[in-house]
C-alpha cells in the first residue's frame, strides 16, 4: 500500500499549522530541498538546505539536515523558530545536524501508525511517498 501527499499539500499544512511558509524540491529518493523567506526587514533572502530521510523506525522518522559548514547552527536556529509552534517534543535534537521527529506525537499521524505498519518513506519528484501494509 502507498500513499502521498504532495509538496504543495505539505507547505499548506505547515503554514496553517505552524504560521510558518517553508518551501520543499525534490533532491533526490531521500532527500528534500528546504527553504525558509528569511526576512528581518533589511534582509531578505531565502535560506536552504538539503533534508536527508535516513531511517523510519516505528513512527519515529531520524533525518539528517545538510546546509553546509553551519548546519548545527541553522538547525538550532530553526528549532528556536519552531518553539512553541509545534507540539513539544515532536522534534529532538540529535547529534551531527540529525533530527528525530516523533511522529506519533501528532494526533491524525498517530492514528495512521495505529493501522498500518509504516515501512519506507520516500521522497518523489512532487512530494512524498509511503509505504506501508494494513496491521
Amino acid at each position: 500500500m502507498k500513499a502521498s501527499i504532495s509538496f504543495p499539500e505539505l507547505q499548506n499544512i505547515i503554514a496553517e499549522k505552524a504560521n510558518q511558509q517553508i518551501g520543499f524540491a525534490f533532491v533526490d529518493g531521500k532527500t528534500v530541498r528546504i527553504s525558509y523567506p528569511l526576512n528581518l526587514g533589511f534582509i531578505k533572502k531565502d535560506i536552504s538546505a538539503n533534508l536527508i530521510i535516513k531511517e523510519l523506525t516505528g513512527s519515529d522518522l531520524l533525518l539528517q539536515l545538510d546546509a553546509g559548514f553551519g548546519s548545527d547552527t541553522m538547525l538550532t536556529t530553526v528549532l528556536g523558530l519552531l518553539k512553541g509552534k509545534v507540539p513539544e517534543g515532536l522534534i529532538e535534537k540529535r547529534p551531527d545536524s540529525h533530527l528525530l521527529l516523533h511522529l506519533g506525537q501528532i494526533e491524525q499521524v498517530q492514528s495512521v501508525f495505529e493501522k498500518v505498519d509504516v515501512t519506507d518513506l520516500h521522497v518523489l519528484t512532487e512530494g512524498l511517498e509511503v509505504e506501508g501494509a494494513l496491521k
